[in-house]
C-alpha cells in the first residue's frame, strides 16, 4: 500500500467545484483549481477510502500519486 497521498483531478462548472474544493479543504485537504478543472489531494495522514460519488456536474478525470504540486502542473497547465 503507497503512502504518497492520492490526488483527484477533476473537471466541472467552476461555482461547483468551488463549493467542493471547500468541503474538502474543511477536512483538511490540498485544494486547487483552475477555471473548470480541480486538483483535491487527501492528507498524507488520511488512509480513509476514496471519496464516493462526484456531483453529477463534476467528473473523475484520474488521479495521481505523484503529489499535489506535480498533479497541478499536470491538470491546471493550459495545454499546448
Amino acid at each position: 500500500m503507497s503512502t504518497t497521498p492520492r490526488s483527484y483531478l477533476l473537471l466541472g462548472p467552476p461555482d461547483i467545484l468551488h463549493d467542493l474544493l471547500n468541503e474538502f479543504a474543511e477536512d483538511g485537504w490540498a485544494c486547487s483549481a483552475t477555471r473548470w478543472q480541480a486538483v483535491v489531494t487527501r492528507p498524507a495522514d488520511d488512509a480513509g477510502p476514496d471519496p464516493g460519488a462526484w456531483p453529477a456536474e463534476v467528473s473523475l478525470q484520474g488521479t495521481s500519486t505523484d503529489g499535489h504540486e506535480a498533479a497541478c502542473r499536470g491538470h491546471l497547465s493550459p495545454g499546448e
